[in-house]
């Protein structure tokens, strides 16, 4: 007869953790902070394909951004795949400390680490190995304690690591199976355990505006490839570059703009530039 401990257990092994990398966005999640990339609407749910295909079928095997390892190459999320349009989202400076924001959307336990590569073309995991990020207060493993949070954890980057295109790998591992541990006995944790990923285009160089990350704006990003035309100190969509995409991700630009402009008290002010659709 099962015992209430392993009834207990087994709950909470059915329950599957689900996270994603907010900022800066990765590539799945990066079409939610308006950059023109194609929508990951599973943007929490890319687990190598599966506790039981990762681990029976490609024997623990996974894509370096958390796509199932026998996957067709270029692997969804990986540079040139459906997702992997390889947009800067954020600037840094060599060995410079930065926010990363991780949305664990259900369950908690286990632990996640950070690594980057400076080759964007580089699709083995041993150049990330090369480069795992410290944690501000030291070690490379943060262990999450709850569920349902966003968690702004600080890290360190590598110093004397320069490139123009890196990818930032996050991998999270969770700890709520129950398995054998590696002292023979069983408890929660042990064994294999369900993975998650995901992969952030960044680049770190030094900056002339200052010291401090930066995150790439999508407005910026748009105007710089024509996307967008100035006229009169009025921003406009060009005839010959809209899609649903783009206009999607503006719209949301635009909402933005509209809520932060109605919560200020009305007073006497200079014309602002808004967005005005042709």
């Amino acid at each position: 007869m099962w015992s209430p401990l392993f009834i207990v257990v087994s709950l909470l092994a059915s329950i599957e953790a689900h996270g994603r990398v907010e900022s800066p966005p990765s590539r799945a999640s990066a079409w939610r902070a308006g950059f023109p990339t194609e929508p990951d609407y599973d943007d929490d749910g890319v687990n190598c394909g599966g506790m039981w295909h990762q681990w029976s079928y490609n024997r623990g095997r996974c894509g370096i951004c958390g796509d199932r390892y026998d996957a067709p190459t270029p692997r969804p999320h990986e540079l040139g795949g459906r997702y992997g349009d390889g947009i800067i989202v954020a600037h840094y400076n060599p060995g410079a400390i930065f926010t990363a924001t991780v949305h664990l959307t259900t369950s908690h336990l286990g632990f996640w680490e950070f690594k980057v590569c400076p080759d964007p073309k580089d699709n083995a995991q041993d150049c990330f190995d090369q480069y795992p990020l410290e944690l501000e207060n030291g070690g490379t493993k943060y262990y999450p304690k709850k569920g349902s949070v966003r968690y702004n954890i600080n890290y360190r980057l590598p110093p004397g690591l320069v490139c123009e295109h890196c990818v930032l790998q996050w991998r999270y591992t969770a700890g709520n199976n129950w398995g054998v541990c590696s002292n023979g006995t069983q408890g929660l944790g042990c064994g294999n355990q369900e993975q998650f990923g995901a992969c952030s285009d960044i680049s770190i160089g030094k900056s002339r505006i200052g010291s401090r990350p930066v995150e790439a704006s999508p407005l910026l990003y748009y105007l710089s490839r024509g996307y967008i035309g100035v006229h009169q100190d009025q921003f406009h969509l060009n005839n010959d570059s809209g899609s649903s995409k783009i206009n999607k991700n503006l719209n949301k630009i635009k909402g933005k703009k509209r809520k932060h402009k109605n919560k200020k008290k009305s007073k006497p002010h200079k014309q602002k530039k808004m967005l005005i659709w042709r």
